[in-house]
């Protein structure tokens, strides 16, 4: 599909100026249109014409104010204008049809093939502009939408220059803070900190992302009119081609009810552990005291066992309570530290597993040095999770290893067992709360816990200082790694 050909007015009360001017034009294969008078011209043009070649000397009036009106109007200032002259051609003549608007001014006579190339360069020119506001308008346009979008969002968002100023706080900020907002456009976050120092976690993160163009989260307590509020909150930096940081948004999630929710959950968790113990610990004394008695035939001897082995069990429910409350509440499990051999901790653990679970294949190997300053029961507790894990997850004819090492920097534990691998989608969470896993074996009792054994076992070796983490596949097994420092 062609162009439709540019349309031109050619404006000379000379007909035979006239004539050959757009004689040219026609043969360069544009629409041509002529008028004789200024009042022609203005009546003639319109928003369709692209281009107005105008002789100056007019007999009715000055080519120079037809240019401006032209120009003026809203109709028409879109036009482009090319003076063409034989009369007024000195240096002022042209300086003076420039500043009325016009586009060019050309003296004549002049060479056709300049004529045409340049109606051709002011064409282009034109149509340069037209795509540079088409652009324009359509960057406005979604800024428009995006400040809308922002503007309307439900979550508080601030928008930061390159420098840390403040471009932009939506409503929702001024919402959430009401009269303790202090986010003002133009401020540096040092400039809000001085009015507010509670923010300063937030400041911190704001000029990191700021200084190294890196994603920064974050949590924070504010005061509001409705009382203290808690906020996550997310610093987004924009990095440009070279590195800079052009600029940065900040999007904050108000959280306050649900961690009021689950500070009350975690609080009732650990009241209700520590109310339990003391009707357990009557349950079996009860149990114990009727078996050392004697005299119980075999199914007050069955009964009674089983009571002391479910005892057993809730037992050890009730202390992954109050350590996953302790772990919650009280910024992780307390370790205490003390001189002694992480290999004996390994040892007496696999022991333990051995002597409870006589039919298990477990294999045990050391190496190195062990010695250092552990909290050997929590360790212990730590290791025992991590083995009854892959006891409870491997078939019953399969080969559990413990491998141990110590070396000059720290210590690094391996618990190893085949069976069905965790799913990729659940290796990031298995150290999470309440996580268990979907196909479990049950044995002697030990399934049905509560999910918390390996997010407790985590929280130990953190507070060690050290990390652990799980690999998972049909081909090789799962293992769980322990790194532990000195």
């Amino acid at each position: 599909m062609t162009s439709k050909p540019a349309v031109i007015l050619n404006v000379n009360d000379d007909v035979a100026s006239r004539y050959v001017t757009s004689r040219v034009l026609g043969l360069a294969g544009f629409r041509v249109m002529e008028a004789g008078s200024g009042h022609e011209a203005l009546v003639l043009t319109d928003e369709h014409t692209d281009l107005v070649i105008l002789d100056v000397r007019l007999p009715d009036i000055s080519g120079l104010e037809v240019c401006r009106r032209l120009k003026t109007a809203p109709r028409t200032h879109n036009v482009l204008v090319l003076h063409l002259s034989a009369q007024a051609v000195g240096p002022g003549d042209r300086a003076q049809g420039l500043e009325h608007g016009a586009d060019g001014y050309l003296v004549a006579p002049v060479d056709p093939e300049e004529l045409v190339a340049q109606v051709h360069a002011l064409l282009r020119l034109r149509k340069a502009e037209r795509e540079v506001r088409a652009l324009s308008q359509e960057v406005e346009h979604q800024r428009r939408l995006l400040e809308l979008a922002i503007s309307s969002a439900a979550d508080p968002i601030v928008l930061y220059d390159g420098a840390g100023r403040v471009l932009f706080a939506n409503a929702a900020l001024y919402a959430a803070r009401g009269s303790h907002a202090v986010h003002g456009t133009g401020l540096t976050p040092r400039e809000m900190l001085a009015k507010d120092p509670a923010l300063t976690p937030y400041v911190q993160y704001v000029e990191a992302a700021l200084r190294t163009g890196q994603v920064q989260r974050g949590s924070i307590t504010l005061s509001s009119d409705q009382g203290p509020r808690h906020f996550d909150f997310v610093v987004s930096p924009a990095v440009g081609p070279d590195g800079r940081v052009l600029a940065v948004m900040t999007s904050s999630r108000d959280v306050t009810e649900h961690r009021s929710a689950e500070e009350f959950r975690e609080q009732f968790i650990g009241m209700l552990g520590h109310d339990l113990r003391n009707p357990l610990n009557a349950l079996s004394m009860s149990a114990q005291q009727l078996q050392r008695r004697g005299g119980l035939d075999e199914r007050q001897s069955n009964l009674t066992g089983r009571i002391l082995t479910s005892a057993e069990r809730m037992d050890r429910m009730i202390r992954q309570l109050l350590d996953f409350a302790r772990a919650r509440l009280g910024g992780g499990i307390p370790v205490m530290r003390a001189p002694g051999d992480l290999f004996d901790v390994v040892r007496r653990s696999v022991e333990e597993l051995r002597a409870s679970h006589p039919g298990r294949l477990v294999h045990l190997e050391m190496l190195g040095d062990g010695r250092g300053d552990w909290d050997a029961d929590r360790l212990e507790q730590a290791l025992g999770n991590l083995l009854a894990n892959a006891l409870k997850y491997s078939p019953t004819d399969s080969l559990v290893s413990v491998h141990a090492e110590g070396g000059p920097k720290g210590a690094v534990l391996r618990v190893h067992n085949l069976g069905v691998p965790i799913p990729p989608e659940e290796l990031p969470h298995v150290f999470s709360v309440w996580r268990r896993g979907r196909k479990s074996r049950p044995e002697d009792g030990s399934a049905g816990g509560l999910g918390l054994g390996l997010y407790i076992a985590s929280q130990i070796i953190r507070g060690h200082g050290g990390d652990v983490d799980v690999t998972s596949s049909a081909a090789s097994g799962t293992t769980f790694t322990v790194r532990l420092p000195r």
